[in-house]
This record gives C-alpha cells, structure tokens and sequence, in this order.
C-alpha cells in the first residue's frame, strides 16, 4: 500500500501518467458564480449567463448564482446579460470546476472583451463564508478580528477595543490558520493579547473556513482558516487605484488607505516574433491614528494605537510561466489601558470589587500619547511564486519569509525598566502540482510544504542568557504532504484527502532557578484525512458534509512558558508532559435559495483529544513584583457542539431582514464541566433597505450572559489553603450579564465620469450608548466596553 501511494505521487508531480493527459471527451466540467450590480456589487436576479460556443445557458436566481455543468474542458466565450444592464463577455480557458463572478454596467459605454484566468474552485465541501464588495468596504478601517465578526460563528477574544483575535466556533490562536495572500501567516500568536499582524486594507475578499482543514494547509488549522486574497494583478497599461479615508468619533481615530496599480504588455507582438508577456505591478499603504477611548460614562487613559503598512506587488507572465513577488511591512504601537496592568492580587481584587476604574486612569483630557504599557510590533512578509503550466497541469512553488520584532512595554515599577522582546524568523515553501482530470474523473492535488523558524528572547540561539523569559529559544521544522482528489458528477461533488505531517521542535533555556543551559528535543508525526460531499439536488437546495480529522503538536509557550505575562497580569507555567491533540471534526450544511429567502443552517461536531488549555489554579504566584494569578498548561478530552444559522429574508421590494443566530457548547469532558473563555450566544438582526445606489440598514445585537463557565479547580494537588481564587472557578469575576446593541448604517454610491466612483456612508455602532462588558474581553475586570461610536468613510475608486 505505502509503494503504490509513493509510486501515484511521483507519477502526478512528474506529470508522465499517460491518463491525465487532456481530451474533448472530458466533458464534466463546470462554471459557476454570481452576476452583480458592478457598482452597487448587489445579486441580479433573472440575468442570463450564456456560453455562446455551445448557446447553453441558465437564469440567475434569487441570490444572483448560477451554475452550467456538464462542460468539455476548451476555451469558451461567457455572456451575462439583462435588460437595462450592458452585455458582458468573458473570455475563459476552462479545465476542470471554475468560478467567474460577472460584474454588469448600467453605463451606455460598450464595454471590450476581457480575456481573463478562471479561479478554480477549492474547498468544495467545506462550509465556507466570505466577506468581500459592499460587506468588506462596511468594516474598512478596523482590525482583522473585528472585521470578522460580520460572520456568523466568528468572533473575537479582545484586550481593549484596539486588540482582537479571531475565534471560530469557540477557539483561537494556535488553532485558527491564517493565509496572507497564500502565505501561512507566523507572528507571535500564542498570546491571548496578541492580535495578527496583518493590515486587511491589503485584501480584497476575505474567506473564513469553518472546521478542520488541515489536509490541504498543514497542522494547527483545527478550527478553521482565514484567507486574505488580494485582487489579481492587472496586465494593462490603464492606471487604476482607490483611496479609502475613514474617521471614528470614539478616539478621534483617521484611517487613511491608498492603492495604485497598473501594468505592461506587448500587446503587438502577435505582429512580430516576439513572445507576448505582461506586467502588473501595485502599491499601497496605509496610516492610522487614534486616541484615548470613551466608555458610556469614562474616558480609559492611554488607549491609542499607531499604525504605518505598506505593501508592494509585481508579476511577470510570459507563455506558460507567471512570476509573483509580494512584501509588505507592517508596523504598530498600541497602547494598553493602564488600568489593566494590576502589580498585585490585592490591588486586582480591588480593581474587580470597585467596578469601576480609578480616577487617575480615567482623564477628563482626550490624547494621542501613547504611554507605557504599550506594545510595538513590526512584521516583514515577503513573499515569491512561480507557475508553470504544462499539458498535465500546472506546478507552482511559492517561497515566503517573515519577520516579526515584537516588544512589549512594561510600567515602570521602581528602578526596574520591564520589557520582554520577541524575535521570530519564519521560512515557508509549497511546491504544488495540480493535475487536469485522471481517467476523466479525479481532479486535484498533491503537494509538499514545510516550515523552519527560529524565535529568540535571549542572547543568541544557543545561548540563552536568562532564565527569568516568558518563552524560551527554539527551533521549529516542520514538513507535510498531501493529496487531495475530488470528482465532479452533475450534481454531486465528491472530496477527498491524505496528508503526513512531521514537526522537530528544539529548545534552548535556562529552567528557572538553575544556570546551566538546558537542550529539549521533540519530534511529532501524525496522519489527517478528510472526506466531503456536496449535493445540489436542484437550484434551490445544496446540501454539505465534511469528516474531517485534524492534529497539533504542543507549542513552546504550552511547554516551557514559565514566568509573567505582562499583557495578560497572570504567571504562566508550561507542561512538559503534553502530547499533541488529535481532533474528528464533522460537520453538515444546508443551504436554500429561493425568490424571497436565502438560508444556511451549519451544524458541528468538533471532539478533540488531549485539548491543551490554560487553567487556573486558584492560587497566586509570587515574584518579585508581587503576586500574580497563577495558570498552568493541562489537557483533558473537549467536545465543541453548535450550529450557526443565517437568513436573508426579502421582505418587500427594496426592504429585507437579514437574522444569525450562533450556539456553541463546549464542555470538558474530563472534568464534568463547562471550558472557560467560551464565546456566549448570540442572536443578529438587520432590516435593510436598498434602493437604485443607497442603502439604510439597523442592526440589534443580542449576547447572552455566559453561564456556562468552569465551577470548579481542576487541580487536586494543590492545597486549599493555597488557593485564593475559587469562587468562580478560578476565574477572577462572574461573566457579565447579557447585552443588547443597536446599529446603523446608510452609504450612498456617486458614479463619476471616466469610470470613476465615489461611496460614502455613515455607520453609527453602540446607537444607545449602552455600558455593557463582553466574556472574552480581558478589559471586562476593569472597565465597561467602548460607548457610541460614529464612522465616516469614502472610498473613491478611479
């Protein structure tokens, strides 16, 4: 069985097997995706989508989707139109699934034909959502994680309003999966204060993964993946770009965002013996500036942020082969409330009992001044893709490295100037080859990846200097591959997977209270599957399921952490004896589309083995700035339960109610009782109204108080007489109560001459100004939520 599965893999990366070799017979090809207002980016209902080698074509329904199957694999002419709408044609070279979105323009100017590259489809039967057009421009200017919460199921774990990681169905960190612009983003994203160092001005489409999907983007994704893509590269010469400037009341924070691009090409060399070939290059940049933050009825001190990215692209095409560069730099300093860094349990419990900051860190004058504590970040991505494509398919390596420098700045406390710094180099490598159709049936995929990083807190690599760090030197190799197959049948679609991981992790430090350098080893290996189906029995019903199995390895902070977390007030111990969590993921979608009524229900069962956690103790911690909340690194047996549903409801003509309701539970099976630092409930509704260019919307949140929460110290070792905090399981204070937020928006779109644009909106987030405090902000043990917050914004497109 091993033989057979090495001799088929190096038979598709050599691209020699005689049966993938390409034939009009391959006629189960497909192309699908959804025809939009080009300015408004709304659905068309009823347009016609046509391909006009074959004259086959379909109407669009209620959400704008259509689908043609049942195609030979060639080169095909694809019309959208509709009455009061220009026509528009795309030129495709289709070879297996494809995806074209059709943008249609109510201007008079006929428009030429574009020859473009079909995205391929992947992630067939994997419950996906997106973020992209009018949606995306809506969260413009906030971070990453807050940006994300627009999705069902998604939320964040915060420290403040200016510091937010996602989280998927209840988890974060370690388990959710990044992907920058195909690159596997690295930071030091262990700390449960540490948002990703990622400027979302950069993409165009932003796509959350829903459940286990590592087979195709390695160890780690058990939750999900996040993926940022930008807009393809333009070959033209027309120069094309947008500026983006948004202001937020609460703050007094400007964002301001920029892009330019263009391109090159021999467009006569079709005349001469030259070779055709193209280039498109883009810029951007952006900088943002914000203040001191307002509560309903307090200022916080020093909770400002400053931020300077920037990012610069190329690509070259040529034939078959398409080069790719990518580097972008991304710098922060974000204040930490003052408030928030407590020296002592004594003064923490106080800090709790008043419910409310001390006047010293609640100042009547507004500032920008950031002051200690605060954190300053910079991140360096660059980023090398090659393609080249052959009669069996295309093979494409794509390299990546990233630097991240992060220092976190302590308060003064004495004589003693309190930083820790952090320095991470990560390299990335994929060699891909994606195979055209085998026996006219499987298409998809077999690669390898691999990941070397290096992270330094003290001296050098091999010499650490203190014993007294958060997280020690280390090493980290790690290397997979992978096969993924999928068959496309009318209205089934089949999707399957295989991949081995292997991780070398080595660690140099000093273990507290001794001198001599310590060398721990680890080696990690493990098997993922996964297998989906997805069945369309008709244009309005699509059903989904996936099985999916998942595993990560311990990570260092996990290990060997052992000291104070400054951004987090608490000492954190690691544990030697972890192994690594082996996770069985399945999950099942249902999707229905109608003229009036567009729902998905998606329901999960995540089971995770060995889930590595931090726990209380109950017990302080002293050091010699005093007493620390201590936690420790434990495992036990997790099950994570829940269903995300989503409606669009067209109420009346221009009026509809959008409503998302997310459950999870998540229990420790081990321990008979609830995890701690769970996401609670949520119900969203919105009624909106769209009419020609403007849209007016109003939006009620509801949380629910988290009364699933830890009752109990897991620790049986530990004496009672030792254990401060029990009352709450160990957690500082009781949730917060439930919570209900009204929201408002309205834009409106100008079109201006020379296919320019202009969008400009108003949203209004916390309308009532309620005091209110969120389960997983870190804030919530000293401050109540930010107040009303006015956002104006325009993007102006050119």
């Amino acid at each position: 069985m091993k033989r057979t599965l090495f001799l088929y893999i190096i038979l598709l990366t050599l691209g020699i097997n005689g049966l993938s070799a390409q034939t009009p017979k391959d006629c189960d090809c497909f192309i699908q995706g959804i025809v939009q207002d080009g300015v408004t980016k709304q659905p068309i209902v009823g347009a016609v989508v046509l391909i006009k080698e074959l004259n086959k074509g379909v109407s669009t329904d209620a959400k704008g989707f259509y689908r043609i199957a049942n195609i030979c694999q060639g080169k095909y002419t694809v019309i959208g139109r509709i009455v009061g709408y220009e026509e528009k044609t795309y030129t495709i070279n289709l070879e297996h699934g494809a995806e074209q979105n059709i943008k249609l323009s109510e201007t008079e100017l006929h428009l030429a034909n574009i020859d473009i590259k079909a995205q391929k489809i992947e992630n067939l039967t994997q419950n996906k959502t997106s973020l992209e057009n009018a949606a995306l421009d809506q969260t413009r200017g906030q971070s990453l994680g807050e940006a994300l919460k627009q999705i069902s199921g998604v939320t964040t774990l915060q420290t403040g309003s200016s510091i937010a990681k996602p989280v998927i169905h209840g988890m974060h960190s370690n388990r959710v999966l990044i992907m920058n612009n195909g690159v596997r983003q690295e930071g030091q994203q262990w700390g449960s204060e540490h948002a990703p160092e990622i400027d979302p001005f950069v993409a165009k489409k932003i796509t959350v993964l829903k459940g286990a999907a590592g087979v195709r983007y390695g160890s780690d994704a058990i939750a999900g993946v996040i993926m940022l893509e930008p807009d393809a590269l333009p070959d033209s010469t027309v120069l094309k770009g947008e500026i983006n400037s948004v202001y937020f009341t609460n703050g007094r924070q400007t964002v301001n965002s920029g892009i330019i691009e263009g391109g090159f090409n021999n467009s006569d060399a079709k005349k001469s013996d030259k070779l055709p070939y193209s280039i498109g290059y883009r810029v951007q940049g952006t900088y943002k500036r914000g203040g001191d933050i307002s509560t309903p009825n307090y200022r916080l001190a020093n909770t400002g942020i400053k931020e300077i990215n920037y990012s610069l692209s190329a690509n070259y095409k040529r034939k078959n082969w398409t080069s790719d560069i990518f580097f972008s730099q991304f710098n922060t300093q974000i204040a930490v409330f003052s408030g928030s860094h407590i020296g002592n349990v004594s003064d923490l419990i106080e800090a709790i009992k008043r419910g409310s900051p001390l006047a010293v860190y609640t100042p009547e004058t507004f500032t920008y001044n950031i002051g200690r504590p605060y954190q300053d970040v910079l991140h360096n991505l660059l980023k090398i893709k090659n393609t080249i494509k052959n009669r069996n398919g295309v093979l494409s390596l794509t390299l990546g490295r990233q630097y991240d420098f992060r220092k976190e700045i302590d308060i003064l406390r004495g004589d003693k100037n309190l930083a820790q710094l952090f320095k991470l180099n990560t390299y990335t490598g994929e060699l891909l080859f994606e195979h055209k159709p085998l026996l006219k049936v499987l298409s998809g995929s077999v690669g390898v990846n691999s990941l070397y990083q290096e992270n330094l807190t003290t001296g050098t690599l091999t010499e650490p200097r203190s014993s007294t760090v958060l997280i020690p030197n280390f090493q980290n190799f790690t290397s997979g591959i992978f096969i993924i197959e999928r068959i496309v049948r009318k209205q089934w679609e089949i999707e399957g997977g295989f991949r081995y991981d292997f991780r070398h992790l080595n660690v140099y430090r000093i273990p507290r209270g001794e001198q001599n350098i310590v060398n721990n080893q680890r080696n990690n290996q493990n098997f993922t599957g996964t297998v989906g189906i997805n069945f369309r029995p008709n244009a309005r019903w699509n059903f989904l399921t996936n099985i999916s199995t998942a595993w990560r390895a311990a990570t260092v902070n996990e290990l060997y952490s052992d000291g104070v977390h400054h951004g987090a007030a608490s000492f954190e111990r690691g544990n030697e004896n972890l192994n690594p969590e082996k996770a069985l993921n399945t999950s099942f979608t249902v999707n229905y589309i109608s003229q009036i009524l567009q729902a998905e229900l998606h329901f999960y069962n995540n089971f995770i083995n060995n889930y590595i956690f931090l726990s209380p103790t109950g017990r302080p911690a002293l050091t010699i700035r005093g007493a620390f909340p201590e936690f420790l690194y434990t495992q036990t047996k997790a099950l994570f339960q829940g269903f995300d549903f989503t409606t669009n409801l067209q109420i009346i003509k221009n009026i509809s109610l959008n409503s998302k309701i997310s459950f999870l539970k998540a229990q420790d099976l081990s321990h008979d009782q609830p995890l701690i630092q769970i996401p609670a409930n949520r119900i969203e509704n919105t009624v909106r109204f769209d009419h020609k260019k403007t849209s007016i919307s109003l939006t009620n949140l509801y949380v629910a108080k988290q009364n699933r929460v830890p009752t109990k110290i897991i620790f049986t070792d530990i004496p009672s007489s030792e254990i401060v905090f029990n009352e709450y399981g160990g957690d500082f204070a009781p949730p917060p109560s439930a919570y209900t937020l009204w929201n408002a928006a309205i834009s409106q779109q100008f079109a201006i001459k020379n296919k320019s644009s202009l969008n400009v909106s108003m949203t209004v987030s916390n309308l009532l100004n309620t005091t209110y405090r969120d389960y997983l902000n870190r804030f919530r043990y000293y401050a109540d939520e930010i107040g009303r917050n006015i956002v104006f914004r325009a993007k102006y497109s050119f």
